[in-house]
């Protein structure tokens, strides 16, 4: 009897062994695969990404772990050159990403594994034990600076660090509906901020402006129409709104001051954004990490992109606009 317990546990420690590497294989294919045909440039930027996979392809016998895993694929991702594409362990996606939606992974279903769930050991058997507190888990730094609201002179001035997360949109929302029947406009301070989701992008737009103001020209999907979230009703506000803009604002950010521009339902102070319009489709792997990839760009619903342009400002500002902004709000009373 013992044998053959023996000869199970070998077995199985074999089996798991063999397995795990057939599982980093198939999850380095997938990752590969999504630049590969979802990248928005077919020319990936010049990079041979049939010689990049391989390159990496080549490295697989050496890891010893999902983490060994995932930093593998990210300095693959970064043989891309850009800004914006980049692969997120189940943690860094937990920590940037912060619950946003994303796309499954646009393959046939496959085989394979992902990391499993930690188990704590079951106990012996013996007499029940008051059951010890268990830590909880430390709660990851935040990726970005928070975003933050002033009621200043009867103006809401609103800082979004970030398309990213649900926070700066949110609190955005709540700073309008505490303030709309008392200030005279709003500040909206976009500078420094490096864009992120389009899907937030559309549900700030929203908080000001109904329409279709962009379109994405997307390698996987051709192109395509983006409204505003919610397209129809009316906006949260009404109310006169400057939006501050400097060099280092860019993606998804861009598209939102340009958008609002266009509409003429902002001024926009300060100096041109980045002109680094690619647009980020977060895609989900079984295990929580997520694959970001610039699969299209981001336009105008008509009219050139933005892309290596950036958006201009109505008044060029570079020192204090948001002293300006003040300044143009309080000559509109």
């Amino acid at each position: 009897m013992k044998t053959t317990l023996g000869w199970l546990a070998l077995w199985l420690l074999l089996t798991v062994g063999l397995a795990q590497p057939d599982a980093y294989s198939l999850r380095f294919k997938q990752a590969w695969r999504l630049i590969h045909e979802r990248y928005w440039d077919s020319s990936y930027h010049g990079v041979d990404w049939n010689a990049v996979g391989e390159k990496y392809r080549a490295r697989l016998g050496q890891i010893a772990s999902w983490d060994e895993l995932y930093a593998l694929i990210s300095a693959m991702y970064d043989e891309i050159g850009d800004q914006h594409t980049g692969f997120l362990s189940p943690e860094e996606a937990r920590r940037y990403l912060a619950g946003a939606q994303c796309y499954p992974l646009p393959f046939e279903a496959e085989g394979g594994s992902s990391p499993p769930a930690s188990r704590s050991p079951s106990p012996a058997p013996g007499p029940a034990q008051p059951e010890k507190p268990r830590p909880r888990p430390k709660e990851p730094a935040p990726a970005f600076p928070p975003s933050t609201v002033e009621y200043k002179d009867r103006v809401v001035i609103f800082r979004l660090s970030n398309l990213v997360d649900g926070d700066g949109p949110r609190m955005l929302r709540q700073a309008i509906e505490r303030h709309d029947a008392q200030a005279i406009g709003y500040v909206l301070d976009l500078r420094g901020n490096p864009g992120g989701l389009a899907i937030r992008m559309a549900e700030v737009a929203g908080y000001f402006m109904r329409g279709v103001p962009w379109r994405l020209v997307t390698r996987g999907f051709g192109v395509s129409p983006l409204p505003t979230t919610p397209l129809f009703g009316q906006p949260l506000t009404r109310k006169p709104l400057v939006v501050l803009i400097d060099g280092e604002v860019n993606s998804a950010a861009e598209g939102l001051a340009g958008a609002l521009k266009n509409a003429r339902r902002a001024y926009l102070i300060g100096t041109r954004t980045a002109g680094n319009t690619e647009i980020l489709l977060p895609y989900c792997f079984p295990d929580g990490a997520v694959a970001l990839v610039a699969s299209g760009v981001l336009a105008p619903f008509s009219g050139p992109t933005w892309e290596g342009r950036g958006v201009e400002p109505d008044w060029v500002v570079e020192k204090d606009p948001l002293a300006a902004a003040m300044e143009y709000l309080k000559r509109l009373r």
